[in-house]
């Protein structure tokens, strides 16, 4: 149970949009952070139009506002009153300096990205907290290691679940900060060889030999449930992998199937970024394929690990439970 203490602790996320699973990470963790108890907004900036009515319905759940210009999260802070401030991107400029002054909270980060730029972390007063949600995320200046602490992101099991399979597909999740390289080209070369059917989750469509693009939706849970294998990296794959789906690590690289029971223990918590693999060859990729194509028992067995994986590390409400005791902890000094 929660402490009663932490039940009205208000606090707002404020992020930058990027066609990126990192938000769905954010609006998942404010949904269940209100259901727990606590008061949680969310303020996007650089929200394009395309997005704006869809962010409008997750008011259901938490408030949520698409905000450019800093006077105008200014008069949100003075709205709200927020206890403390959740950055998951940091602002351009002197807007995090701004931000302080008109609301004079604690301050924390989750380090989303690879690199940081050093300018916001000599502010004053610098930051409470740092999150590192995964092993791959960015190297932090020696003074912040004290308060920095590693919390997986959560997925909802209830959406992210496996439906019923159609076929053989694979869904393939490249990310608007995914570099333009051949990585994803490789991957449908070899799909293709393989004869397998392709769902191409992605800003930009590339061509398709066989499968569907469906552009880059908030919430592609349905998609991902009917799949057998999930491509991609990071949250991709754990989203994936709750929807019962073996998982290929791709990113810059090519890390080849993902093998949960060699991960059992929560920590350390296995790469899942691609960053340090093999430069992606659609030979490699062309032979996991086909092994999991032909060997349906072990397919059956890492989407099973997968599921389980998920489940006993990155629950959202056990995630959402340690991320509110942060904020507790930072809250009361």
């Amino acid at each position: 149970m929660l402490a009663l203490e932490v039940i009205c602790l208000r606090v707002m996320m404020i992020s930058h949009f990027r066609q990126s699973r990192m938000m769905n990470h954010i609006f998942s963790l404010a949904a269940e952070l209100n259901r727990q108890g606590y008061e949680a907004a969310v303020v996007v900036a650089g929200c394009p139009a395309a997005y704006r009515d869809l962010l409008r319905r997750y008011h259901r759940l938490f408030p949520c506002f698409a905000e450019d210009s800093p006077a105008e999260i200014i008069k949100l802070l003075r709205y709200y009153r927020p206890q403390l401030l959740h950055l998951h991107a940091l602002p351009p400029g002197d807007t995090l300096a701004r931000l302080l002054h008109a609301c004079p909270v604690p301050w924390g980060l989750t380090a989303h990205d690879r690199s940081l730029p050093a300018g916001p972390f000599a502010a004053s007063p610098g930051p409470s907290f740092v999150i590192m949600p995964h092993p791959a995320a960015a190297a932090l200046p020696a003074a912040l290691q004290e308060k920095t602490c590693f919390i997986p992101e959560g997925i909802d099991l209830e959406e992210y679940r496996p439906l019923e399979k159609e076929g053989f597909k694979v869904a393939f999740i490249l990310e608007q900060d995914n570099p333009e390289n051949e990585a994803g080209a490789v991957l449908l070369k070899a799909a293709a060889l393989a004869d397998i059917e392709v769902e191409l989750i992605s800003p930009r469509p590339l061509p398709l030999l066989k499968g569907r693009f469906h552009g880059w939706p908030l919430e592609c849970s349905a998609v991902l449930g009917r799949s057998r294998i999930v491509a991609g990296c990071r949250r991709g794959l754990l989203e994936g992998m709750a929807c019962g789906s073996a998982a290929l690590i791709m990113g810059r690289g090519y890390g080849g199937i993902f093998t949960p029971q060699q991960h059992r223990a929560a920590l350390p918590f296995p790469d899942l970024s691609g960053e340090r693999a093999e430069a992606p060859c659609y030979r490699s990729i062309f032979f996991d394929l086909a092994a999991l194509l032909k060997d349906r028992p072990l397919l059956q067995s890492l989407q099973e690990q997968g599921r389980k994986f998920i489940r006993e590390n990155c629950d959202l409400r056990l995630v959402a439970e340690r991320t509110g005791r942060l904020y507790n902890r930072i809250v009361e000094g």
